[in-house]
């Protein structure tokens, strides 16, 4: 069997990591990918609280699932050894990271604090991401693979060899791709992107497979946009008793950067868009009982809403239908429709 891709279709927050957490108990996935770096996070429900995960794919809650981080990702190793005790999988066998993931160090960490054209007009949350990928592209000679650390010596692993592996045994595996559409190096609101491509295509690129392999792209919105960088957004809200609400009742706060969201109106034109530069086969909504505001009129909201994405998005190609709904924290909050 194939691989199910998760990736985000707006500006990251979409609540990729609750999906991809409900999608790994449902399916059991031999094993749930991550190709990540430290800039993008995300929150699930786990053992009772909110925990924020920057390196792990949130399906690592499913226990027979093999963890694992592939070659395309960066690492900050403090943080992730940090991440890993979080989740008391410290020691586990689970977890395999590939020789060659790109180590973030402390210097490319200082690099990126400094540049303030990145920190405060771009809004780069500052992880050190951006140098570590540029030293990468030159072909720096000082570059630290994860095979340089000792560290992370027991959980080293050759990860396209053991995706291949199961591939080939006809095993499912899902691939949680990081932040959003309108953050892709390539296809975002240049210069407010991220530094790599946020799509579908090179997030499997990056973990070392073709698109054949591919059985479903879910992609994720939410019925409002929200930002933490600095571009301007649409149908902005202002109102500070409701952006209060906002952080408080919908937790708009950025998973990494820990800044409060700014949100605006569904962008139905770069919905479409993604929809198509992602191959979507399965449209997802999270926030179905929030709606960016706090008047408690979501039910119906929600079923006004779900006409117009009926409209304007199952009907335009590629034909993608509306899968999952998320309506709460907890992992399980979940309403299917297919």
């Amino acid at each position: 069997m194939p691989i199910d891709v998760i990736v985000g279709g707006q500006a990251g927050d979409e609540g990729k990591g609750k999906l991809a957490a409900y999608l790994a108990k449902k399916h059991n996935y031999s094993a749930v990918i991550r190709t990540s770096s430290p800039q993008a996070g995300h929150t699930i429900e786990y053992q009772g609280k909110r925990t924020g995960i920057a390196t792990l794919p949130c399906g690592f809650i499913n226990p027979s699932s093999r963890v694992l981080i592939a070659r395309g990702a960066f690492i900050d190793v403090p943080r992730f050894l940090e991440e890993l005790g979080s989740t008391d999988l410290t020691n586990s066998d689970r977890i395999g990271i590939d020789k060659y993931v790109t180590i973030v160090t402390n210097s490319h960490l200082e690099e990126e604090l400094s540049n303030k054209n990145l920190m405060k007009k771009i809004g780069s949350v500052g992880t050190g991401s951006g140098p570590a990928r540029r030293d990468k592209l030159m072909r720096n000679p000082n570059l630290v693979f994860a095979k340089d650390v000792p560290q992370l010596k027991q959980y080293l692993t050759d990860t396209v060899e053991e995706i291949h592996s199961l591939l080939t045994q006809n095993k499912l595996l899902s691939l949680e791709g990081d932040q959003g559409f309108k953050l892709s190096l390539i296809h975002g609101e240049y210069p407010y992107v991220t530094s790599r491509d946020t799509t579908a295509s090179s997030f499997l690129g990056e973990i070392g497979v073709g698109p054949k392999q591919v059985r479903d792209v879910y992609l994720v919105f939410k019925p409002y946009v929200t930002r933490v960088d600095g571009r301007p957004i649409k149908d902005e809200v202002k109102n500070p008793l409701q952006l209060e609400w906002c952080k408080t009742v919908g937790h708009e706060v950025g998973t990494v950067s820990g800044r409060i969201r700014k949100i605006g109106g569904f962008d139905w034109k770069n919905a479409q868009r993604a929809i198509k530069v992602n191959s979507a086969t399965k449209l997802c909504f999270t926030h179905m009982d929030y709606f960016g505001d706090f008047d408690h009129e979501y039910p119906h909201k929600a079923q006004v809403f779900l006409h117009d994405v009926e409209q304007n998005l199952e009907k335009k190609y590629p034909f993608p239908k509306i899968s999952l709904l998320s309506y709460g924290p907890k992992i399980n909050d979940v309403i299917e429709l297919e």
